[in-house]
């Protein structure tokens, strides 16, 4: 009985230290990118060698460690990394760009997106990049949720991402980097980047296709 309590509490530390990365589907850069550099085999593999030295069993040790090993690959897959958010335009540029008056109550708007490279290998990194504007009538500071979601024939690919920051009215340029698994399935994948504040929300689709 004890020995099967310490494989669960091995199993639930090491897969939970790694979802631990994210909270709210927002990753940390750098954990992120540390969990990434973990393989799901060599994972695995150390999972086992402790379960079968514990349990005594070294088939056990060894269906435990492939099937954790399995987890966390799939957990640590698709990551996202060096989050940037920068100002493009102040307030009063971006109220010129848009011939903005304080009676038009709120702007908030995703005024382009864009996905570098837009032909991909596996294992490499894409740069998923927005721009967009917020307006307000009394000019304050806004906190806006960005989000990403990546998708491969409709379907959710990874985890979304997710972060909040505080910004003055004006026009912002914000990227996060997508690193692709070495195993990513080829395909044309949909990138739905989304704004989301007090003010008001907005969103854009752009794609990529992993060849």
């Amino acid at each position: 009985m004890v020995r099967k309590s310490l494989v669960v509490a091995l199993i639930c530390i090491l897969v939970g230290s790694l979802a631990g990365c994210a909270t709210n589907g927002y990753y940390d850069p750098a954990r992120s990118t540390g969990a990434g550099a973990l393989g799901g085999a060599a994972t695995g593999a150390a999972v086992g060698s402790i379960i079968g030295a514990a349990t005594g069993s070294p088939a056990t040790g060894a269906w435990v460690g492939a099937a954790a090993g399995g987890v966390l690959g799939a957990v640590g897959g698709y990551l996202y990394a060096e989050h940037r958010n920068s100002q493009a335009r102040s307030s009063q540029a971006a109220a010129q760009a848009y011939n903005y008056t304080p009676t038009q109550g709120n702007v908030v708007s995703i005024d382009r997106v864009d996905v570098n490279p837009s032909r991909v290998g596996a294992g490499q990194q894409v740069q998923l990049g927005m721009t967009y504007t917020i307006l307000t009538p009394d000019n304050r500071p806004a906190a806006v949720t960005l989000v990403r979601e990546v998708r491969l024939g409709g379907n959710m690919v990874g985890q979304p991402y997710q972060t909040t920051v505080n910004n003055a009215n004006g026009t912002y340029s914000d990227q996060v980097a997508y690193s692709l698994p070495g195993n990513a399935t080829r395909g044309t994948y949909t990138v739905t980047s989304r704004i989301n504040s007090n003010y008001g929300s907005d969103q854009r689709d752009g794609s990529f296709t992993v060849r």
